[in-house]
């Protein structure tokens, strides 16, 4: 307990300074993470259902150790003495119950105390070993404690894919805005040229046609980038969207961490492999439980009461030891012995299932970076070549060379290559997000 309050006032001073910081200065991925990681709800219940799985231990525990009750009660009655035999003479007698035995109104208080100490019992031993109820709730303690590793790299890849699509919508803002006057800017020229003879009406609807598009866009962005504040206002805990303030690049992307490490040693110690040990562990011992209840169980009772009617006293104590052995129930405890021992096979069988299923996500998002960057590259020449031709169409069209309409057209395709550039960048960023999620945070690109 000590060590969990040290744990917690640990973490709020490490939590305080990046949220006060996120109210003077821009955020970064890091500033945005550390602070979701304290103020996450399912981190929080996650702590909760470990330290619950904690008690339920000790309950297991306790149940193999003896149990002693006391007991205390006060009678008052009246009547007389009465037993089966005791009426049936009676009644063969044909004069009723003994009237010596009469007793108008009388008051007792009993006083007890019992003891019982499971001896043997579903697999405990005195409670001295490991018994299968104790280890199965261990195991649950384990798979909880790997979930919430599993957790926390999902608050992770939920801010980063917030954060990352936030500030590339506050990013293409600029641009969205520059294509939109540009756009503008065609539509008048084209209105004059039309008007004069020299483009046709298509040209016209087409230019139109794309103003009206980039003028959706322009609002599909800006709406992006205010829901994206409003989340991240909501994961880090401040008061509202105008709050959050966020550095204006990308982080850079990390260099591709190695397949085989990834797939080899580092895919043994995967939160997910963890979990399902603890759940092929837990259906281990469920199996086991139910096994050892085809077996006699063995307890130690003793109890001992105290008899007073104030004026006279009485005691008895009682010793016993008692043997429970199962007989008969018509196959019901062997069925459910079967039973577990088949979901404990099934669980083995489940842990080959689930290291096939990480690989082969890992493998898809590895061939998902591949694509992009590629892309990516082959868009980075494309922009180099598209820069090159809208400066020389500026250039010639300030020399009074060429109209102004071949000169907008240049930069408006420059602009939508660097548009496209800058969706591909960021995709790529998530799937780097999603690969650390995906190997369950045994590789970190993020911390």
């Amino acid at each position: 307990m000590r060590n969990s309050h040290a744990a917690y006032l640990l973490g709020f001073l490490l939590i305080v300074p990046f949220t006060l910081a996120a109210q003077e200065h821009a955020l970064t991925l890091h500033d945005c993470i550390v602070i979701a990681l304290g103020e996450s709800p399912k981190l929080e219940a996650s702590r909760f259902d470990i330290r619950a799985a904690a008690e339920e231990i000790r309950a297991a525990q306790a149940m193999t150790w003896p149990k002693l009750t006391g007991t205390a009660t006060g009678e008052m009655f009246s009547g007389e003495s009465t037993s089966t035999f005791q009426l049936v003479n009676a009644i063969d007698s044909g004069v009723g119950p003994n009237p010596r035995n009469q007793v108008n109104l009388a008051g007792i208080g009993i006083f007890g105390a019992r003891l019982q100490y499971p001896i043997f019992s579903d697999g405990s031993i005195f409670g001295f070993n490991d018994a299968p109820a104790i280890a199965a709730k261990r195991a649950q303690k384990d798979a909880l404690a790997w979930t919430a590793h599993l957790t926390r790299e999902e608050v992770i890849d939920r801010i980063t894919q917030t954060f990352l699509a936030t500030v590339s919508a506050r990013n293409r803002v600029p641009s969205i805005e520059r294509r939109v006057t540009l756009l503008e800017q065609a539509v008048a020229i084209t209105r004059e040229e039309l008007a004069r003879g020299l483009l046709l009406p298509i040209d016209l609807k087409v230019v139109t046609e794309q103003l009206n598009g980039a003028q959706s866009l322009s609002k599909v962005i800006h709406q992006q980038a205010v829901a994206g504040s409003l989340e991240l206002a909501r994961l880090l805990g401040l008061p509202s969207a105008s709050d959050v303030r966020l550095v204006s690049t990308l982080p850079e992307p990390p260099e591709p961490p190695s397949a085989v490490q990834l797939l080899g040693t580092s895919l043994n110690q995967h939160p997910l492999l963890e979990v399902q040990r603890a759940n092929v562990d837990k259906a281990k011992q469920d199996y086991r439980l139910e096994s050892f209840r085809l077996y006699p169980s063995v307890s130690l009772i003793g109890s001992g009461h105290y008899l007073s009617d104030f004026e006279h006293n009485a005691h008895v104590y009682i010793g016993a030891i008692t043997v429970s052995v199962p007989i008969f129930d018509f196959g019901a405890q062997l069925a459910t012995v079967r039973a577990k021992r088949a979901q404990y096979f099934a669980e083995q069988a489940r842990l080959g299932s689930v290291a096939d299923d990480v690989t082969n996500d890992v493998v898809k998002i590895y061939d998902q970076i591949a694509v992009l960057s590629e892309f990516i590259l082959t868009l980075q020449g494309e922009i180099a070549k598209l820069d090159r031709d809208a400066r020389v169409a500026a250039s010639e069209q300030q020399q009074g060379v060429k109209p102004l309409l071949p000169s907008i057209d240049a930069e408006l395709h420059l602009l939508g290559k660097r548009d496209d550039l800058n969706v591909l960048e960021t995709s790529r960023l998530l799937h780097y997000s999603a690969l650390q999620k995906a190997t369950g945070g045994t590789w970190n690109w993020l911390p």
